[in-house]
């Protein structure tokens, strides 16, 4: 019998924001007055980590915005937890860069979506690149290592040479690409969603990048599946040779989902209270992730779940689906994909 455990976790501290985004799944700006306390989250991460958490992403809103974030991420460093977080890097004064050289972490992701123009309209901000740039440059110089994040859409497709040029000239290490959900805000902006053909582009491009081995390029679980360029998209060990495949959601059984009022969920990318299996304010982590039929979605999976092309799909017993966010905000069925790559 497999033994699931929350190996990876990613924790939403808090909702509040200082951006309005267009893509953002979450709806961040205004403080949610039923966040968790700084005990009940210093509480959770002892469960995380009694429960043998490896990684843990902390994200809000904007993370900045809590000001005691950083205990919660002292807590998991001094566990040896991989621990990184992710900001928008808004307006960040020394105050914050004080908060972060107290969290003990020595990684930090920035979201950004594309080059000047382009991220500016997304992130609804006229001087959030300015600002971004900014942030780049003083955690270079602090000794940070910097990962960036970045969702894709029709508005910075284009954009993604010159932002490629502009991580390398900033000697950034690690780039993520992932595809905007038709969720949160971005369901009122349904044309940004990429066509088959420009997922293929994106692929292509993030294959071609790593062969040049300057940064690694990393596609979410949202990007594929099975093209021929499947085994140099998705992460470090790229190489046509070893057997770095797409094999299925994590979620609920291997990675988890916190929100910043203790909802559980089999990853934090899941909005919709369908998916939530408990809330720690009432129940144990272990309790909630050892449950009956705890997110049973991926757990009790079982090919005739699949549905549309999935269903037939010579890949399918491996595949499982593809990603069950994407799914089930667009084609309504957490199991049966509409953005898949692969052909038979």
């Amino acid at each position: 019998m497999i033994h699931y455990y929350p190996r990876q976790a990613v924790w939403e501290l808090n909702l509040n924001c200082n951006l309005n985004c267009m893509h953002c799944g979450s709806r961040a700006g205004k403080k949610n007055e039923n966040e968790l306390t700084l005990n009940e989250c210093l509480d959770i991460a002892q469960q995380l980590i009694d429960m043998n958490c490896k990684q843990i992403t902390l994200i809000g809103g904007e993370i900045f915005l809590r000001k005691d974030w950083h205990k919660i991420a002292r807590k998991f460093v001094d566990a040896d937890v991989y621990t990184n977080i992710i900001t928008n890097a808004l307006n960040l004064q020394q105050k914050h860069f004080d908060a972060l050289a107290k969290s003990g972490i020595q990684q930090v992701g920035i979201s950004i979506d594309g080059m000047e123009d382009s991220h500016n309209k997304i992130r609804r901000h006229p001087k959030s690149f300015y600002h971004v740039l900014q942030t780049i440059q003083k955690l270079k110089s602090d000794q940070y290592s910097i990962g960036i994040v970045t969702t894709l859409n029709r508005l910075n497709i284009n954009d993604l040479e010159n932002m490629y040029q502009l991580f390398v000239d900033h000697d950034i290490q690690v780039w993520q690409l992932q595809l905007t959900s038709p969720m949160g805000n971005a369901e009122n902006h349904l044309y940004l969603l990429l066509s088959n053909e420009e997922i293929k582009q994106v692929i292509r491009f993030i294959k071609q990048k790593n062969k040049d081995k300057k940064m690694l390029l990393v596609a979410g679980d949202n990007i594929g599946y099975y093209t021929e360029d499947e085994m140099y998209i998705r992460g470090p060990k790229f190489h046509p040779q070893i057997n770095n495949r797409f094999t299925g959601c994590k979620a609920g059984l291997f990675v988890v989902g916190i929100d910043n009022e203790g909802n559980v969920r089999g990853c934090e990318s899941l909005m919709s209270e369908e998916f939530i299996e408990g809330n720690l304010r009432k129940n144990t982590l272990e309790e909630i992730w050892n449950k009956k039929d705890a997110f049973a979605y991926n757990r009790n999976f079982r090919k005739e779940l699949l549905a549309g092309k999935c269903a037939d799909c010579d890949k399918s017993e491996v595949c499982k689906g593809g990603c069950r966010q994407l799914n089930c905000f667009t084609t309504g069925n957490k199991h049966e994909s509409l953005f898949c790559c692969y052909a038979q």
